[in-house]
């Protein structure tokens, strides 16, 4: 069994220009901890997680924008990782386990290629082992 066969799809993902508040109602209203950050045409850029967007700094200036006072920029692609960014589709899920355990992460996007294709999230790669010790 691979990412691939237990991925959930269609993928939701972020515009760099996103603002965090748009990104954190999109990550709340899908159940997703982390989501892609990808350009116009589908290809990664970098990950958001719910962790990003608390530890950004308190808004206090344009809400519309995301740009604060200060001329920082509050939206995804200020924020987003851009390394451990995803797996490959043909991931075996003991090897997703093992890196999703060890990274610390709770969901990941599946790529093939730079393209989103889906994600995964621990729950998935639970019920896929599950019985399979």
């Amino acid at each position: 069994m691979r990412a691939r066969d237990i991925m959930s799809t269609p993928t939701f993902a972020l515009a760099p220009s996103a603002t965090l508040d748009e990104a954190a109602a999109t990550m709340t209203a899908h159940g997703f901890t982390t989501m892609p950050v990808v350009d116009a045409d589908g290809r990664i850029l970098g990950l958001v997680s719910e962790q990003d967007i608390l530890r950004a700094p308190a808004p206090c200036g344009d809400p519309d924008t995301g740009v604060m006072l200060d001329g920082r920029s509050r939206t995804a692609g200020s924020v987003m990782r851009t390394t451990g960014l995803a797996v490959p589709a043909d991931t075996g899920v003991r090897e997703l386990a093992r890196w999703m355990t060890d990274a610390g992460v709770r969901s990941a996007p599946v790529v093939e290629g730079r393209h989103v294709v889906g994600m995964v999230t621990l729950q998935d790669v639970l019920r896929a082992t599950a019985g399979r010790a």
